[in-house]
């Protein structure tokens, strides 16, 4: 049975110059679940993973699990180089999805008393950090655009992602699934979806030279479907 996540970008343009405000809000009908299931990424390692936690998943709020880019629109320059954060902590990635511009850096501190072994076989940016001990931090420098995917070489349970792009228009959507751009200059966009389980979906969206286009992008997606 699918289920539907239903984004839908509201484009407002109110200022001079061919260049607007993109409103927009994701409207998410089911709750999109996933099976604890053991990456394939052990398997291409030849590595035996660990057993998935039994512990109950605390309740997660869908728009945590989604982000949003426009791009297109003609040349335009990605937004400023980022220095994040993703902690190794309580056997999680904390947080387990963000997105940055291209160029970014990611600080991968492990504040776990254990060692943690964090790598990605992704072809965006395929790294392994090595095993490491609480207090000590890894870093990595992304200058591709995609998907990355990162995992434990210990713990199966642990996975976050991190979208990089060359688009200056991204977001995470706020709790309410709300998100918006300014000054999008007029020009032919794609509008793209990344669910951290249903993946990539895209719509063509046109903003005008004036007034308002609406954008909509559905993810059809099993409720067992797994990473």
């Amino acid at each position: 049975m699918n289920r539907l996540f239903q984004l839908t970008g509201l484009l407002v343009l109110t200022s001079p110059g061919f260049a607007g405000e993109v409103q927009g809000h994701a409207a998410i009908t089911k709750r999109l679940t996933k099976k604890a299931l053991s990456p394939v990424v052990y398997n291409l390692r030849g590595a035996a993973p660990t057993a998935p936690s039994s512990a109950p998943a605390a309740a997660t709020n869908e728009f945590d699990e989604v982000v949003v880019i426009l791009e297109g629109g003609g040349n335009h320059s990605p937004a400023p180089p980022e220095n994040i954060t993703i902690d190794q902590k309580n056997v999680h990635f904390d947080p387990d999805l963000v997105i940055v511009p291209v160029g970014s850096t990611v600080q991968f501190p492990n504040s776990d008393p254990i060692f943690h072994n964090i790598f990605s076989l992704s072809k965006t940016q395929p790294f392994d950090l090595g095993f490491y001990p609480r207090g000590q931090s890894r870093t990595v420098k992304f200058t591709r655009s995609g998907v990355v995917q990162v995992y434990c070489h210990i713990h199966a349970n642990m996975y976050a992602a991190i979208v990089v792009t060359s688009s200056p228009w991204y977001a995470k959507p706020a709790q309410d699934g709300s998100f918006d751009w300014k000054n999008v200059p007029q020009g032919h966009y794609k509008l793209t979806a990344w669910h951290k389980v249903a993946g990539y979906f895209k719509t063509d969206v046109d903003v005008p030279e004036s007034g308002r286009v609406d954008a909509i992008i559905r993810i059809p997606v099993d409720v067992e479907t797994s990473r």
